[in-house]
């Protein structure tokens, strides 16, 4: 249900790569490493092969990279197939930033309204009277993460492997329970335990309250389409153009925002592909058609208050190695680990790589690297062994930066 293991930093700009190698670059004092890029393009099937080969040493499962909407390379390993549907787990979530954008264009809503002036039963509440719509998106509005409350089970997490039920343990949550029936209401009447915007906690609780807030808000509207459901598969994923296996709803219909869609991996790069293009779809005839405006779409990718390394719903990775490292600190074995690929990854430029991505438990990724104008997709096995994967080195590797 989630990924605690990266953290990445805002898009300024979408440049094309640069092929010009520079002058060799000693270790930063900071511990970030000079790389350089490789220059021809026939090395790239033997870079994105080492990436594979990276990636399966950690319970990978499959590996895409797209680019201007062409499969550049795909591999798959463990009995998985390009047909075959994954779990996102968290990896969901990022689609939650994308479809606010496109309520915020639709007219639906802002993003600092009041979202007790929706969910009208926290008006009376002294902390939840005070969140925002972007305190939800940026998991800042105080909640706790209700992971326990907002279980649906085993699920997904069955495809996952025995880490997801490792997890589940860890937090407490009873894979047998009975579910909830609606967990809009669950997620609601969640008692806050900070003020809003005073941390970064993660979980799902901001997403389903955020799914009921834009649920009202429809059911008033003129739109045809009444429920979060329909809005996210009408206005984000048909005209993308994403056929989804499965999205993991409650008995109320309320779509588990949170983690619960499943996607084959050209699917999913599909997504990434829409960011790279700034909110735009490419059309069989080769022209493209916008969907959502670029500069709204561009506001997933600002740094949120509260954690640098977080945007609205996307992971970002971070410039400065003394940023905040996605809500993970102490000094513990997780926090050390974090905090280590938080590093920057620098470029032939001298300047850090710029990567959005979308993460999920067990190290499902999707990378969008506008740089060097791809997309990644990563789909792995919730293992032990794969908790040690590093998102630095397969991109070491699958953009040909060594070290200098």
């Amino acid at each position: 249900m989630c990924s605690r293991s990266a953290a990445f930093i805002v898009l300024l700009a979408l440049s094309r790569p640069l092929f010009a190698e520079p002058p060799a670059q000693p270790p930063a004092k900071d511990g970030t490493v000079g790389l350089a890029l490789m220059k021809t393009d026939a090395d790239e099937q033997a870079r994105f092969k080492a990436a594979a080969d990276y990636s399966e040493q950690f319970s990978g499962r499959a590996l895409l990279v797209m680019r201007d909407g062409q499969v550049l390379f795909e591999r798959y390993a463990d009995g998985w197939t390009a047909e075959k549907p994954h779990p996102l787990a968290s990896g969901t979530k990022s689609f939650t930033g994308v479809m606010a954008m496109m309520a915020v264009q639709d007219g639906l809503l802002t993003l600092d309204e009041l979202a007790s002036d929706t969910l009208t039963e926290w008006k009376s509440d002294p902390r939840k009277s005070k969140i925002t719509v972007r305190h939800l998106l940026t998991l800042s509005s105080g909640l706790p993460s209700g992971d326990r409350e907002l279980s649906m089970g085993r699920g997904g997490s069955r495809m996952l492997g025995e880490g997801a039920s490792v997890r589940n343990q860890r937090l407490g949550i009873d894979e047998n329970a009975p579910r909830p029936d609606n967990l809009n209401e669950v997620a609601i009447a969640l008692a806050p335990d900070a003020e809003p915007g005073a941390k970064f906690q993660y979980g799902g609780s901001h997403f389903y309250c955020f799914g009921e807030v834009l649920q009202r808000k429809l059911k008033k509207s003129e739109l045809s389409q009444k429920t979060t459901l329909d809005f996210l598969t009408e206005r984000v994923l048909n005209p993308i153009g994403i056929q989804v296996a499965r999205i993991g709803r409650d008995r109320a219909g309320n779509p588990n925002l949170p983690g619960g869609m499943l996607l084959t991996a050209r699917e999913w790069a599909k997504f990434g592909q829409f960011v790279i293009d700034g909110g735009s779809v490419r059309q069989p005839d080769g022209t493209m058609k916008n969907i959502l405006k670029p500069d709204l779409l561009a506001q997933c990718f600002e740094p949120s208050a509260q954690n640098a390394s977080y945007g609205l719903t996307w992971w970002l990775r971070s410039a400065d190695p003394e940023a905040d490292v996605g809500g993970f600190r102490g000094d513990g074995r997780q926090a050390r680990r974090q905090a280590a690929q938080n590093q920057a990854i620098n470029g032939p430029d001298g300047k850090p790589l710029k990567v959005m991505m979308a993460a999920g438990l067990g190290k499902q990724r999707l990378y969008v690297i506008p740089q060097h104008n791809l997309v990644i997709v990563r789909f792995a096995e919730a293992t032990r062994e794969g908790a040690r994967f590093d998102d630095r080195e397969l991109l070491k590797r699958a953009l040909g930066l060594e070290a200098k």
